[in-house]
């Protein structure tokens, strides 16, 4: 590691190492990253899940799967379920389908998915 490398890590906030770390964790896994995601067209992402709610949507229980990968954040909605086995709190995972603007986030619904 250069010397200026070594000198950013220590002046750099822990939020700014944090992004850094997600950045690097889904570089060569072939995904678009969720800053550039273009709205209404197929996406693949990756990113480290940051949180899980269950939220009535149309009379029926969803699940929204928050996820980061350093640029921005991304929302899986998973429409008539409370639970998905293996989506936990820090877990990477891959997210395909066409994504749509809502409240200023990337919102997917029902996409495809890949636990990491």
């Amino acid at each position: 590691m250069a010397w200026s490398d070594f000198k950013k890590r220590l002046t750099a906030s822990v939020e700014q190492l944090d992004q850094a770390r997600l950045q690097d964790r889904y570089l060569g896994v072939a995904v678009t990253s969720i800053a550039e995601a273009v709205p209404r067209e197929p996406v693949r992402v990756g990113g480290e899940v940051q949180g899980l709610q269950v939220v009535p949507r149309a009379g029926t229980p969803s699940l929204e799967v928050t996820v980061s990968d350093g640029t921005g954040r991304a929302v899986a909605v998973f429409t008539g379920t409370r639970r998905i086995g293996g989506i936990d709190p820090g877990r990477g995972m891959l997210l395909e389908g066409v994504g749509r603007l809502e409240r200023n986030r990337l919102v997917l619904l029902n996409p495809g998915y890949t636990l990491l």
